[in-house]
């Protein structure tokens, strides 16, 4: 029986020494710090200048021991989170201060010494995590409300921001048009930084900058735009743009016609499909279409009355054998590229008369 009672005894204290509470233990750490006086300085500022010096060298000790009994117990923290939790749980018991001179120049001596109690160090590290839960929790609170206002100024298409970067834009393509490329990627990091939620013509911009260089992007910008504005005539057109551009101009009209089906008198939607007629052939139609153009906002435009010359030039020149050429076709394509680019915001405000 008296064995029995002894080895109980012996197994609780095997337990209360291999349990977290029996390896806590309190370090003392001792460190010093030095300031040299300037000409300005006090003999306080100089004491709080040196005190300051020791603190520093103290948590560095202090950090050590952080960062082992971290390591034991598998916990992976950052260095900030180390010296945090290194002041945090330091208290210093004592300062000294001693001074002499160098170089005729008074200078201040600390020396402190201070504990840290290893029992401190899951309490100040489950209180910074929930710290640092409580900041993630408003970061995304912050997030979602900015996403809702982002959302909001998307769907009115009233977006500040973006009108702002697209009168930037705007300037930079007017003074080069090679900087397109440059100007889609200023785009697409706006569009990236606001994830995605921006209004459909940053998108329509951007498909129409793919266009002029070339880029393979074209299709996934402007499927971008069509998703937020689904009924805006203005990306089937642009559609109709794209495939106008090589050479399938029953294709083209037919986009054209998808573009006009959602708004009747949208004359971008009448001129490309004029392009498209005027270069299988059809000059008559394309006439009447481009005349349609003019009729309904697009008599302000140089492009839209540069290629209704053409159109006379090639219908007068009939028994002449006048006819668009290459040439011909790449000029018109590409001004009418710049030309939408530069109205997108009357094109995109277009409404009904």
């Amino acid at each position: 029986m008296l064995s029995k009672t002894k080895c109980g005894a012996l197994l609780c204290c095997s337990l209360l020494l291999s349990s977290p509470m029996a390896l806590a233990r309190t370090q003392t750490i001792q460190a010093t710090g030095v300031y040299q006086m300037g000409e300005n300085d006090s003999i306080a500022a100089a004491k709080e200048g040196a005190r300051k010096d020791a603190m520093r060298n103290a948590a560095e000790q202090a950090g050590v021991y952080v960062r082992s009994y971290s390591k034991i117990r598998n916990l992976k923290l950052t260095d900030d989170q180390v010296e945090v939790i290194s002041i945090q749980t330091m208290q210093v018991k004592d300062c000294q201060y001693t001074q002499d001179y160098r170089n005729n120049t008074l200078v201040i001596h600390a020396s402190i010494e201070a504990t840290i109690d290893d029992a401190d160090f899951q309490k100040r590290i489950d209180a910074n995590d929930k710290i640092k839960d409580l900041q993630t929790q408003l970061a995304q609170e912050k997030e979602k409300n900015r996403d809702n206002l982002n959302r909001k100024m998307q769907k009115s298409g009233n977006d500040p921001y973006a009108s702002l970067l697209v009168n930037e834009e705007l300037q930079k393509f007017r003074q080069n048009p090679q900087y397109a490329a440059v100007i889609h990627k200023e785009f697409a990091d706006f569009a990236n930084q606001r994830n995605g939620i921006v209004p459909a013509d940053i998108y329509g911009r951007m498909a129409l900058l793919d266009l002029y260089n070339g880029s393979a992007q074209f299709q996934r910008d402007l499927d971008k735009a069509m998703e937020i504005a689904p009924n805006d005539p203005l990306y089937y057109t642009i559609e109709a743009l794209q495939t106008l551009s090589t050479r399938d101009y029953y294709g083209a009209e037919a986009l054209a016609d998808q573009a006009l089906r959602l708004n009747g008198r949208y004359w971008p939607a009448y001129y490309v499909r004029s392009i498209a007629k005027g270069f299988r052939g059809s000059t008559r139609k394309a006439i009447a279409d481009c005349n349609t153009a003019l009729k309904r906002g697009g008599e302000n435009c140089r492009y839209v009355m540069n290629y209704r010359a053409k159109l006379q030039r090639v219908f007068a020149g009939r028994h002449d054998f006048v006819e668009f050429n290459d040439d011909d076709f790449q000029e018109v394509i590409e001004d009418t590229i710049k030309g939408f680019y530069h109205d997108m915001e009357q094109i995109k405000l277009h409404k009904k008369r």
